[in-house]
């Protein structure tokens, strides 16, 4: 943890590249979608998704079958590919509402997106069973589940097809999974990245790490490095490059020119090169430490406060009545959450679903293997001080 201007803390949101990931033991000591038999990486989970509807052969018009809880890089995928999501509720564990698809399902759904939320695997049997019987494919959604099994099996080997993505869980700058337990995937080919592409990718991990005094003994040095490589490229950059000729954001609208690129080097060697055993028992520890400390918070409550045994966290999901009166309080005093508020358009209100009242109510606050205990407990305290009945 370190310290911004002004005293507030400072975490890091995601994983950072630094000694320690290269610390400890190698494998992990659980299953998860490595264990999958064919797989290719990309350059993000979102861009797995885009490439698994192209595997599938999925159609302008063809109906896809997409959770109402969800954020916007799971459902522009099925859009950009010309075909209609049809959205379909959740339960209050998370897993698909298959009353309401046997009920209510259109006829001819060519494929369901089915989540992992929070990286806690979901029962997949009832599911693949459902695709079966009407002639769906499953894209298993592992972005939050990196490591696990769910009934048995690891994840990633319940769908024709699955997905994950690497810097929810390494220290990676990018990338993703397509995986499929059945399909070889000899006939997805991707286009080469550019040296700069390259170069920037190890300088913004190495850059990230240095932010948050990830390299003892080179910290110093490195940040005078970039001090000055980011002194350049601010004297340099025209005043007008953060927006389009709209006025807008260049950052509002999904990019999907990395759909078919592959990851860069850098990528691809930190998720084969990092510890992974200290992933997952960090993950576990500090959600275990988070559960403990949050487990009596007047207005809130956790949706999992036990982690089943064998489960690897992407975050820790806290139910919160009144979200409004903190979340912004919580942003501001840097605590690494965020909620999945901003949904599809269009995304329907049904009958038992869970997962609009999610998108505005479950915070997923950060516990990945690079926040200390003493992170986990500073940032609780501050939880238990903003939340409000």
């Amino acid at each position: 943890m370190q310290e911004k201007q002004g005293g507030m803390r400072s975490y890091p949101r995601l994983p950072v590249l630094g000694w320690s990931a290269f610390s400890g033991e190698y494998a992990a000591p659980s299953l998860g979608v490595l264990n999958t038999r064919h797989w290719r990486y990309t350059t993000s989970g979102r861009a797995a998704i885009a490439l698994a509807l192209r595997v599938l052969k999925i159609r302008p018009g063809d109906k896809v079958l997409v959770p109402t809880y969800h954020c916007p890089t799971m459902i522009a995928p099925v859009v950009q590919s010309g075909a209609q999501p049809v959205f379909y509720p959740i339960t209050a564990s998370g897993g698909v509402d298959l009353g309401w698809l046997q009920r209510a399902a259109p006829a001819g759904a060519r494929a369901i997106l089915a989540t992992h939320y929070f990286g806690i695997p979901q029962p997949m049997s009832s599911v693949r069973a459902f695709c079966d019987a009407h002639g769906i494919a499953m894209i298993e959604d592992c972005a939050h589940a990196f490591f696990g099994m769910s009934e048995g099996v690891s994840v990633g080997s319940w769908g024709d097809l699955a997905i994950a993505s690497l810097p929810k869980f390494f220290p990676a700058p990018e990338g993703g999974l397509l995986l499929s337990a059945t399909r070889p995937l000899t006939g997805v080919d991707f286009a080469p990245r550019g040296w700069r592409d390259e170069i920037k990718a190890v300088a913004d991990a190495i850059e990230l790490g240095v932010e948050h005094g990830r390299f003892p003994g080179l910290n110093t040095l490195l940040a005078g490095v970039f001090g000055i490589k980011n002194w350049l490229r601010h004297h340099n950059r025209p005043s007008d490059a953060s927006a389009d000729s709209s006025g807008k954001s260049a950052g509002t609208a999904i990019d999907n020119r990395l759909d078919t690129c592959r990851p860069t080097v850098a990528a691809r060697w930190i998720a084969s090169g990092v510890r992974q055993f200290r992933i997952v028992e960090h993950r576990r520890r500090n959600y275990a430490a988070l559960a403990s400390r949050l487990l009596m918070v007047d207005g809130a409550h956790a949706l999992r406060p036990e982690l089943p045994e064998g489960v690897t966290p992407y975050v820790f999901p806290l139910y919160v009545d009144n979200p409004e009166a903190s979340y912004q309080q919580l942003r501001s005093a840097g605590i690494p959450l965020f909620r999945w508020d901003d949904v599809w358009p269009g995304t329907p209100v049904l009958d038992g679903d869970h997962g609009l009242y999610w998108a505005q109510r479950v915070f997923q606050i950060g516990c990945h293997q690079d926040l200390s205990l003493h992170d986990i407990e500073a940032m609780a305290t501050t939880v238990r001080e903003m939340i409000h009945p």
